[in-house]
């Protein structure tokens, strides 16, 4: 009984599809047109990161902005057909009805900023239900965040908490130290409908500051009445510059403090910034390093078998080398059978299990590989490529602990130059994030819900947290309708199939 009604909803739920193909939003007749979507996409993975994306309505006019990371210089974007459209890294268009993918491409650039120890990580700072908050952005590991949490009227501040509920700290403006890996801190608040902190509520309007990632927002107050002034004041993130306060896609003030005077209603400001390392007035950076190495972040299944690369990025010739991986002991992990990549001389690779690294602690396996008698050439001239210098298959249990994350790390990297001279590497570390066949939501719990989301996919509107590995739950090319029932197969017990993995993008 309960599989009849699951499928029915699901019927119900492609009859909507069904019923959108016929809805012709552009007829006179109808009342509006529905939103499409946007899709921003970074080639290659990593170079940098966009903003402006999402679920538009058709007509309107759109912004969309890119930003290189360090090493990297920004080149163009180009549409779904792969048809340069600008070479600004800031883009104005009028959103088609249709959905559209906008792709941002960045070149290396060694002549860039120089490269940090680590690549910055991503921190997300959420308000619940009472308040608003700010200080989200990329920050590199051991960087200082501020943080911010302004609560609405009638609503007090409780606290910045961890995801697992753990409480981080009561302040409302405080800081954040980057650990090896992006974070999320949540704010909430608790209603209080007699609370002081606010007074003059009465017969005013509200003032409400947003913030877009690399910096944090203030008023002196929130509620004003017309004509009543008040000032306003971002705060600009290590990293980060300053763009201006807008309301709407309307710049009202390109100075990061000034005098607002509230109008004849609620009024909704967004401070927006851009990530720039070399920002004027930002820390010295690390003295240039000639290679990087990055691991990936990549989304699978119990299960599941990959291949996790090494990536490599050289800005000068190399010859032999060696650095030391760590994985967490979960992982089922094939040293013996790695892939060298091919180089301009072919190396020789040698490794071995080195004892545990107390600055890890326990729950890592850690192995020493050596890297001789081969070169990778880098010409003058030459732009250098990323390049996967090692890949290695690793399982996973089919018992291991989903909705969560296992870290595989590098450190003790020497690296010799043709000079014989040593030298060590930029890293950023990586991680397997492990989800249940059909947990589209990474609650690790496979409901209707997920089925929905599935559904929502398909008509053009997936969720921010929407996870297509984990969607895609028969196997196949893309993800159909069949993959919604594939779920309710699995909420009925009638097993699930595996796929496999995919890289995992951070979202914008």
């Amino acid at each position: 009984m309960k599989r009849i009604r699951y499928l029915t909803l699901l019927w119900m739920l492609l009859c909507c599809i069904m019923a959108k193909a016929q809805f012709n939003p552009a007829d006179p007749a109808e009342p509006g047109q529905l939103p499409s979507k946007l899709i921003l996409a970074v080639s290659p993975s990593g170079a940098g990161y966009t903003s402006g994306g999402g679920d538009i309505i058709p007509g309107t006019s759109v912004t969309v902005n890119a930003s290189a990371n360090t090493g990297w210089k920004f080149v163009k974007w180009t549409n779904s057909s792969g048809t340069e459209v600008s070479t600004n890294r800031s883009y104005t268009f009028i959103k088609a009805s249709e959905r559209e993918t906008l792709t941002a491409h960045f070149e290396f650039d060694p002549a860039g900023p120089s490269e940090p120890s680590e690549l910055p990580y991503k921190l997300t700072v959420i308000a619940e239900e009472g308040g608003s908050v700010s200080g989200s952005g990329y920050y590199l590991t051991g960087a200082v965040a501020n943080i911010s949490a302004n609560p609405n009227s009638s609503y007090y501040f409780d606290g910045w908490y961890y995801p697992n509920g753990t409480r981080f700290s009561t302040d409302a403006s405080t800081t954040y130290t980057m650990g090896e890996g992006p974070a999320t801190l949540i704010a909430r608040f608790q209603f209080n409908p007699d609370s002081p902190t606010e007074p003059g509520e009465v017969n005013g309007w509200r003032l409400k500051l947003t913030a877009q990632d690399g910096g944090t927002v203030s008023a002196d107050k929130y509620i004003l009445k017309e004509g009543e002034t008040t000032n306003v004041k971002a705060n600009t993130n290590s990293n980060y510059r300053f763009v201006g306060w807008y309301h709407g896609e309307s710049l009202i003030s390109s100075e990061a403090t000034f005098v607002f005077t509230m109008g004849n209603g609620n009024v909704t400001l967004e401070a927006r910034f851009i990530f720039d390392p070399s920002s004027p007035g930002e820390p010295t950076q690390i003295q240039q390093r000639k290679f990087s190495f990055m691991l990936r972040g990549v989304i699978t299944k119990p299960g599941g078998a990959i291949e996790f690369p090494i990536l490599l990025t050289p800005l000068a010739t190399l010859g032999d080398m060696t650095f030391q991986l760590n994985f967490d002991n979960r992982l089922n992990v094939d040293v013996a059978n790695a892939i060298l990549a091919e180089t301009s001389v072919p190396y020789t690779l040698t490794y071995e299990e080195m004892p545990p690294d107390e600055d890890l602690g326990l729950g890592y396996t850690s192995y020493k590989f050596t890297f001789t008698g081969g070169s990778m050439v880098v010409e003058d001239g030459d732009i250098p490529t990323v390049t996967p210098i090692l890949t290695f298959p690793v399982t996973i249990p089919a018992d291991i602990e989903t909705a969560t994350s296992y870290k595989i790390s590098i450190n003790q990297i020497s690296m010799t130059l043709e000079d014989e001279s040593t030298q060590t590497a930029g890293t950023r570390n990586g991680r397997l994030y492990v989800y249940k066949n059909g947990d589209v939501n990474g609650d690790d719990v496979i409901s209707i819900t997920d089925a929905v989301s599935i559904v929502n996919c398909i008509m053009g509107n997936p969720s921010e947290n929407f996870i297509e590995e984990v969607a895609n739950v028969n196997d196949d090319e893309g993800i159909s309708i069949t993959d919604a029932v594939g779920v309710v197969n699995i909420i009925m017990n009638n097993g699930a199939l595996m796929a496999p993995q995919r890289d995992f993008v951070e979202p914008e």
